[in-house]
């Protein structure tokens, strides 16, 4: 696992384009969607971005609040874990093939929301969002409730 102590950028828009050179623009698959977004997102609401290749994780993006509220051992098992997660999940499963390719995961906890990009079966993007600002999550809980 690479070192997490410091992010790469300290824009959103700087991390749209080292995405984009690694996942390319063209396409309409929802990993280029959000790379493509990144542009209009709002900074106070992405806490973090980066991008996985099997075991190894490069930090892109981090929020100075949760920089500092994460100690470098900390921020360091926390990728770790996210990024088992997104290994843990199979771009292609037979049994649900009518489906098609699995494009994105999300994870919603109380307070973060956790989206998982995957590129191929080893590579991808993961970017968390705090909650409290998600449309996706506040229209699917007024759906589900």
């Amino acid at each position: 696992m690479d070192d997490l102590h410091d992010a790469e950028h300290e824009r959103l828009s700087d991390v749209e384009a080292d995405l984009a050179d690694d996942f390319g623009e063209e396409g309409d698959t929802p990993l280029r969607q959000f790379v493509r977004g990144l542009r209009d997102l709002d900074e106070a609401d992405v806490r973090a971005v980066g991008q996985y290749d099997g075991e190894s994780f490069e930090l892109l993006y981090l929020r100075d609040d949760i920089e500092a509220a994460l100690e470098p051992d900390a921020r360091t098992e926390r990728v770790k874990t996210l990024v088992l997660k997104a290994l843990g999940e199979p771009v292609n499963e037979p049994e649900l093939d009518d489906y098609g390719e699995l494009n994105a995961v999300i994870r919603w906890f109380d307070e973060v929301v956790v989206a998982i990009y995957p590129h191929d079966e080893w590579s991808g993007a993961i970017a968390t969002f705090d909650r409290a600002n998600s449309p996706l999550v506040d229209l699917a809980s007024k759906h589900l409730s």
